[in-house]
């Protein structure tokens, strides 16, 4: 079954509801959202507002950097692309390996605005060959500022496997705990007006270093709703 196709499917079966916390006119607007490709089409006709080149401070990758940019997007894109159940979370949902497609495929569809944005921005050693590298590196990523997370005890996406967890959080080992806190953060339905679009690390030669800490990522995306 094509992504696509799949997408729609569970458009009309959708993962997940709300609770009362989110108005009805807002539920409405994320229920009806038929695609991943309608999210996608409505993330390119965003706007890029900054790129920079970050270096890595941590042991892992040492000495490399990536690309990071942030394209600035309507509040009902921002809703749509994070917190509809065929949303970008949603997808990993699906699956992770569904998750990690459609991430990709949205990444493709904005790399030529963000090199468009980056032209002229570049660094002497990170310029547009890098900048491109990074963006199709295999660990490149969208995702939301965690400044945008409203600082609540709240259920807001009635999604049975993250709310479980997450009301959960204080039970288990320590591990379990630190976990199950993703979970607390998953059931949010925050709102904002950048999405994040973060490159894969690269050596100064060009080649691309994975993080270990993230090998988990689309993991807990579809665990916890949060990473």
């Amino acid at each position: 079954m094509s992504p696509k196709l799949h997408t729609h499917l569970r458009a009309r079966n959708p993962l997940w509801d709300f609770t009362a916390l989110i108005p009805a006119k807002r539920r409405q607007r994320l229920l009806a959202i038929q695609s991943f490709q309608e999210v996608i089409e409505r993330v390119v006709r965003g706007t890029t507002d900054f790129f920079a080149t970050e270096p890595r401070g941590n042991a892992q990758c040492l000495g490399c950097s990536r690309a990071l940019l942030r394209v600035r997007v309507d509040e009902l894109t921002y809703d749509a692309f994070f917190n509809s159940p065929i949303g970008y979370r949603a997808q990993y949902c699906l699956s992770t390996e569904n998750g990690e497609e459609q991430n990709r495929r949205l990444i493709a569809a904005i790399t030529p605005m963000c090199l468009s944005y980056s032209k002229g921005k570049e660094q002497n050693d990170f310029l547009t060959d890098k900048i491109l590298a990074s963006l199709r590196g295999i660990d490149a990523k969208a995702w939301i500022k965690d400044s945008d997370l409203p600082n609540v005890n709240e259920v807001h996406i009635d999604y049975g496997p993250w709310v479980a967890k997450a009301t959960a959080v204080s039970r288990g080992t320590l591990t379990d705990k630190a976990a199950r806190a993703k979970a607390a953060v998953g059931v949010l339905a925050p709102l904002g007006t950048h999405i994040e679009i973060k490159g894969a690390w690269l050596t100064p030669d060009g080649r691309e270093c994975r993080d270990p800490s993230k090998a988990l990522r689309a993991q807990e995306i579809h665990d916890y709703g949060y990473t």
